[in-house]
């Protein structure tokens, strides 16, 4: 086979590997979207991100995929939050499954009413509410 034979043979299996890859990524996004739409609870949505984390650190998933997957949770878990907008316990508590810090929690409460997505009762209620469960999770 002459240079450029081989030079076009490598390139279209470079290309059919990128093809292959890009498949199987839609497939695995594909896959995740079904496992997400199946997760009704929000504690199994709060387990399903701890493992992601846990996969993300472990370097077990592609940074991209991983962070990708992550939002999908997160914006579902906002989705049922606000759901529920009108009672700030529930909201508080479906946030909390999103993981991170109570000042985390807070920063999320101040954006939804500041884009007028809670009222400011439950903005109120939300942020004493998260106060206090950070008070109990200091030492004394």
């Amino acid at each position: 086979m002459s240079t450029a034979a081989n030079k076009r043979d490598g390139n279209l299996a470079g290309s059919s590997e990128l093809c292959t890859g890009s498949r199987h990524e839609a497939l695995e996004r594909k896959i995740f979207g079904l496992a997400l739409a199946i997760a009704t609870e929000p504690s199994k949505l709060g387990q399903v991100r701890q493992m992601l984390v846990q996969l993300q650190e472990q370097r077990g998933l592609p940074e991209d995929f991983s962070s990708w997957a992550l939002g999908r949770i997160d914006e579902r878990v906002m989705s049922m939050a606000l759901a529920y907008a009108h009672d700030a316990e529930i909201m508080v508590q479906l946030l909390s499954f999103k993981g991170g810090t109570v000042d985390g929690l807070l920063h999320t409460i101040e954006d939804l009413y500041q884009h007028e997505q809670i009222s400011g009762r439950v903005y109120v209620k939300a942020r004493l509410l998260l106060r206090t469960a950070g008070h109990q999770e200091a030492p004394n």
